[in-house]
């Protein structure tokens, strides 16, 4: 049979209408699966900026969120700033890595020292006096000066043993405590308070110093203005440097001293012999005797 050319274009014609009918058809089956399979949902975690140090008291200006799907998520990633703002990097945080909740210190308020102590210096607690030289403002992070007041013997003395020296922590508040939530200061109205005592970053040296202050005498903190590191040569402070007047304990002299022409008096346990016995003179009046010393 000779195809003629009204055949071929039929043909032509059923076989572009089947292609175009198998092609909607594997089109829509496509949109079918995709309309079944759960779309894919994505969270927020937080990473560092840049890499943090293992030590660090983290703050939120270190911190950024981002979105990655849920799937691809550590399940300890923390997943908001406020939660890590304040805490300390156990490790090293690496920049652009979600940060894990086991790679920070102190998470639920306890407090790790050992993470904020600076590289070569020592903690070292010491109790205060009832009011603390300044009236009970000094913050963890402040620097200050160690002055003590020693009593020896019947002389009062007070010296500056230290000078710019840390303070770690008063109380139960320490550094990280203090700069927990979301990295910014709130500002607050500073209210006067007492503190059982003090944590101070020293060296090894003057570790010693400050734990025989702290047995012998009392210690104040005086707060040194923020960014000055002056070091100062001070003379130890007396009750004559500042009165003029020096206090010493007088002999009290006797009422009535012994007369100088009563002689020396002689030595305890010696006794001074009365000298030869005086004359008398025996008198008799009838019956009686009476003796007589002329």
């Amino acid at each position: 049979m000779k195809m003629t050319r009204r055949m071929a274009l039929v043909i032509a014609l059923v076989c572009g209408l089947l292609a175009a009918v198998l092609t909607y058809i594997y089109l829509n089956s496509l949109k079918q699966k995709e309309a079944e399979q759960p779309l894919t949902r994505e969270v927020s975690v937080v990473t560092p900026i840049e890499t943090i140090e293992a030590g660090t008291v983290i703050k939120a200006a270190m911190l950024r969120t981002k979105k990655m799907p849920e799937q691809e998520a550590p399940r300890e990633a923390v997943g908001e700033i406020r939660q890590v703002a304040g805490d300390v990097a156990a490790e090293e945080l690496t920049a652009g890595q979600p940060i894990l909740a086991s790679q920070l210190a102190s998470r639920k308020g306890g407090v790790d020292l050992s993470f904020v102590v600076p590289s070569g210096m020592r903690a070292v607690t010491v109790a205060l006096d009832p009011i603390i030289g300044v009236a009970g403002f000094l913050k963890p992070g402040d620097h200050v000066d160690v002055v003590v007041t020693f009593k020896i013997a019947d002389e009062v003395i007070t010296r500056t043993v230290l000078q710019n020296v840390q303070l770690l922590a008063l109380g139960e508040t320490t550094i990280v405590s203090k700069e927990r939530g979301t990295g910014e200061e709130e500002a607050a109205e500073p209210k006067a308070k007492t503190q059982p005592n003090a944590t101070l970053a020293v060296t090894p040296a003057d570790a010693q110093k400050l734990i025989i202050s702290d047995a012998q005498g009392t210690i104040r903190l005086v707060l040194r203005r923020r960014g000055e590191i002056e070091y100062r040569a001070l003379e130890p402070t007396d009750l004559f440097s500042i009165t003029g007047v020096k206090f010493e304990r007088e002999e009290v002299e006797e009422e009535h001293p012994p007369s100088e022409l009563a002689g020396p008096v002689p030595p305890e346990g010696i006794v001074t012999p009365a000298g030869p016995p005086k004359p008398t003179v025996e008198v008799i009046r009838g019956s009686q005797r009476e003796t007589v010393t002329p």
